[in-house]
């Protein structure tokens, strides 16, 4: 070895690369957005390289001693550490920097299923909504701001958001604004919150977690009170992030709860659902194969009442089988337009309103209400449970 600053120098700038890539290559939800960005996923293989060119020119110059090798060793590996140093340090702390959620009521994933009894019989009532994607110049601030009011104002025993709250999950002065409307309009009202795909987007989830989850909080969870129990999912894209841990993890939950009490299972990605033509990811934004093929099963089998979802931006009943599910992504996001693909287990869809969805649940049935963001209502559908 006869140059032994261009051997240390690469073998330094190899590890910090590959440790780094590695550790960015399993952030939550990353995988899943190369099945629907090839831009990302480009630039994802771009950085790739990045990684790999420091590595294979250290190889070179430590077996072949020419000046050429060891130039372009040294000057791959300044560059590649250099950028991965510069990348790690921007996604530690841009996704970090301080989010004030002091006066948000959070409901915690720790804490008893809220449910009263209600005058009418209903033994719980609940508000569910997805997909107000603050930060986006597409979407509809008023009509998200009106929707909140609309909730906190029918005193609900909870409010449950699915997912994209932020337009870009890392930046957190749009998720600190998506606290402070939520602290403003949902006073009186319990308040849950999941996150959606954009929620992860560029290492989104340091930012989420400050804004909406409590120390040793999961992706995944089940809550409970009585004979009502809700199972939230960690499922984001597609099923990319449906780990067989998680899957073995709710059939165990399924196999315990009784089988006739009410089950309703949330996630942020529908199983099925209507969609459009993406020419950037080439597939519909409709039914996902590997999501129904996997998730319809288990979720018949163990009679599942209910499967709630936002990810596309409609209302959409839908039914499969013995199993109920709705897709609820119109609380201000850009509504999906001109559908191309219409599910055939589709019962109704309205992609022209904003809105959320109102729960009466009751002993025998699920009492159904779509409500248009100035509270008039759009449908009603009763759904029997077990």
């Amino acid at each position: 070895m006869k140059n032994k600053k261009t051997f240390y120098l690469g073998l330094i700038a190899s590890i910090i690369c590959a440790v780094i890539f590695t550790w960015f290559t399993l952030r939550p939800g990353l995988i899943g957005t190369f099945h629907w960005h090839v831009g990302i996923k480009c630039a994802y293989i771009f950085l790739l390289v990045t990684a790999v060119l420091p590595i294979i020119f250290w190889l070179l110059s430590t077996f072949i001693d020419k000046k050429v090798i060891n130039i372009l060793s040294r000057v791959f590996s300044i560059f590649s550490m250099c950028l991965w140093i510069i990348a790690y340090v921007a996604l530690m702390i841009l996704p970090r920097m301080k989010i004030d959620n002091t006066g948000l009521n959070l409901l915690s994933q720790k804490d008893v299923l809220p449910a009263e009894k209600n005058a009418d019989g209903a033994i719980a009532h609940y508000a569910f909504a997805s997909d107000p994607h603050w930060g986006s110049g597409n979407s509809n601030a008023e009509a998200r701001t009106a929707i909140m009011k609309q909730i906190d104002s029918r005193n609900y025993d909870a409010f449950f958001c699915l997912g994209d709250i932020s337009e870009v999950g890392m930046i957190t002065s749009i998720m600190q604004s998506a606290v402070d409307d939520m602290r403003d309009n949902l006073k009186n009202t319990k308040t849950l919150v999941i996150p959606g795909n954009h929620d992860f987007i560029v290492n989104g989830y340091p930012a989420f977690k400050q804004a909406f989850m409590n120390k040793g909080d999961k992706k995944y969870f089940r809550m409970d009170n009585g004979t009502i129990h809700m199972i939230f999912l960690f499922m984001e894209w597609d099923d990319a992030e449906f780990s067989k841990l998680q899957e073995k993890w709710l059939i165990k939950q399924l196999e315990e709860i009784p089988e006739e009490d009410t089950v309703i299972v949330l996630s942020h990605c529908y199983i099925t659902g209507s969609g459009y033509w993406d020419s950037t990811a080439h597939r519909f934004w409709g039914d996902i194969p590997g999501v129904v093929k996997r998730l319809c099963p288990i979720l018949e089998k163990y009679r599942v009442d209910l499967h709630l979802s936002g990810h596309n931006h409609f209302f959409e009943f839908l039914e499969k089988d013995s199993v109920d599910y709705m897709i609820i992504g119109a609380m201000g996001g850009k509504l999906d337009k001109d559908l191309e693909y219409h599910s055939e287990y589709s019962k109704w869809l309205d992609n022209d309103n904003f809105g959320w969805l109102d729960m009466k649940v009751y002993p025998a049935y699920l009492e159904l209400t779509v409500y248009k963001y100035d509270g008039s209502v759009l449908t009603t559908k009763r759904v029997a449970t077990k």
